[in-house]
C-alpha cells in the first residue's frame, strides 16, 4: 500500500513530545517494516531510523510555537491538512483535524485519541473548557462522517458513528522487563506534564508530605518539564524512547495520578517493563489496568500516598503486580496493534478499489 499519514508533531529527541506522537510514528513505522511505503506529513523531522519518509507541513514555524500549537490543535489544523499534495496515496490516515479532509476525495481513516469532551470536564481553566467544548463538537461531525476509528473503548462511548475500536500498543523490543535492573533506593517514576489533569505536582506533594517522612531514602523521578527544585526529586524531559524504558526498568513503581486519559500509553509502557501501576482511576486507567486487574486503581486521593508506600515496603506486593502487568502487556502489543491497523486498511484499499471500478 502507498500510505499518507497526517501528524502534526513527532518524537523529537530532547523535546517533550505525548502519547499521539509515540502512536502516530508506532504506526508508521510499523507498517513500514512491511513493506508499505508510508509518508508522514509533520512539523517534525523523521525520528532515527525510522521506516518512512516525513513531508513538511506548512505554517511548521506556527506548529512549533507553544500558542501556535494551541491555535493549530481543533481549529488551524483542518485548513492546514488540506494544503498537502498527498500525491494519490491508496489510503489517507489522520491523528487528528480532519474535518475538511474528505474533499480531498482520498480514502480516509481519522483515528480518535480520546475525547475533547472528557479533556473539557477535566479542565483545570475556563479557557480550555471552551476550547476542548468547541472541538468536540468538531469530533462528533467527524466521527460521523469518515471511517473513525477509536483507541479505546471509552473514547468510542463518546462519538456515535465510530466504527471500530483498535488499542494502542507497547513495542516489546523497546519495553521489556530487567529485575537486576532496579535501583538499590525505593523509586517512583512519573511520566506526564506538573499541571493540569496529569497533576505531576500533587504527585510531587505526596512525596515530600507522605512518602519520604516514612522512607527517607526514596527517589521520585518526573518525566514531565522541568519544577521546582526538591529533595530527592530529580526531571527527565524529551527522553528517548530507550532511555525512558530505562527509566521504567530501574523504578520500583510507576505512579500516575491523572484524571483523565484516552488511552494511557505510559501505564501499558511500565507494566510491558516489569513495573507496577498505581493510578488514579479514570476511564483510560480502568481500561488499561481492567478495573484494578492489572494495575492498582485508587479513587480517592487519601489513599494514593498509602497505596505507594505499601509498594515500596512490599516485595511481595511488586511482584504480584508485576507479574500480571506483564501478561496486560503482552496482550496489548504493539505488534497486534500494527496487525488490525494493516487488516483495515487493505479493507479499505479494496473497497476503495472495487468502487473506482464501477464508476
Amino acid at each position: 500500500m502507498k500510505i499518507a499519514m497526517l501528524s502534526f508533531r513527532l518524537p523529537v529527541p530532547g523535546v517533550k513530545r505525548g502519547g499521539v506522537e509515540r502512536v502516530a510514528h508506532d504506526l508508521a513505522d510499523g507498517l513500514g517494516r512491511r513493506g508499505h511505503a508510508v509518508t508522514v506529513w509533520s512539523a517534525d523531522p523523521a525520528p532515527v531510523d525510522a521506516n518512512y519518509e516525513v513531508r513538511p507541513l506548512p505554517f511548521d514555524s506556527l506548529i512549533h510555537d507553544g500558542l501556535g500549537f494551541r491555535l493549530v490543535s481543533g481549529f488551524l489544523g483542518n485548513l492546514i491538512a488540506l494544503m498537502p499534495r498527498y500525491e494519490r496515496p491508496d489510503v489517507l490516515i489522520a491523528h487528528g483535524d480532519s474535518l475538511f479532509l474528505p474533499l480531498r476525495g482520498i480514502p480516509l481513516l481519522r483515528i480518535m485519541h480520546g475525547s475533547a469532551f472528557d479533556e473539557a470536564r477535566t479542565a483545570k481553566s475556563s479557557k480550555r473548557r471552551i476550547a476542548q467544548r468547541l472541538v468536540y463538537i468538531q469530533e462528533r461531525i467527524t466521527a460521523r462522517t469518515q471511517y473513525t476509528v477509536a483507541i479505546s473503548r471509552n473514547t468510542c462511548r463518546r462519538y456515535s458513528g465510530i466504527q471500530k475500536t483498535i488499542p494502542n500498543g507497547v513495542d516489546q523490543q523497546v519495553f521489556f522487563p530487567c529485575n537486576s535492573a532496579k535501583m538499590n533506593e525505593p523509586t517512583i517514576l512519573f511520566v506526564g506534564t506538573l499541571g493540569g489533569r496529569k497533576r505531576g505536582t500533587q504527585l510531587m506533594d505526596w512525596f515530600r508530605d507522605s512518602i519520604l517522612p516514612a522512607v527517607p531514602n526514596a527517589r521520585l523521578w518526573m518525566v514531565s518539564e522541568p519544577g521546582p527544585p526538591r529533595e530527592r526529586i530529580e526531571y527527565f524531559s524529551g527522553l528517548s524512547s530507550a532511555w525512558l524504558a530505562d527509566l521504567y526498568r530501574r523504578a520500583w513503581i510507576f505512579a500516575s495520578p491523572s484524571v483523565y486519559e484516552g488511552f494511557g500509553l505510559p501505564y501499558l509502557e511500565a507494566m510491558a517493563s516489569g513495573t507496577p501501576v498505581i493510578a488514579t482511576k479514570n476511564a483510560g486507567s480502568s481500561e488499561v489496568l481492567d478495573d484494578g486487574r492489572y494495575g492498582v486503581l485508587i479513587e480517592n486521593d487519601t489513599e494514593f500516598p498509602t497505596a505507594i508506600l505499601r509498594g515500596l515496603e512490599d516485595s511481595e506486593w511488586r511482584a504480584a503486580w508485576t507479574q500480571r502487568g506483564l501478561e496486560r502487556a503482552s496482550e496489548l502489543s504493539l505488534t497486534r496493534m500494527v496487525d488490525r491497523y494493516e487488516t483495515l486498511l487493505l479493507s479499505m484499499c479494496r473497497k476503495a478499489a472495487l468502487s473506482e471500478a464501477r464508476a
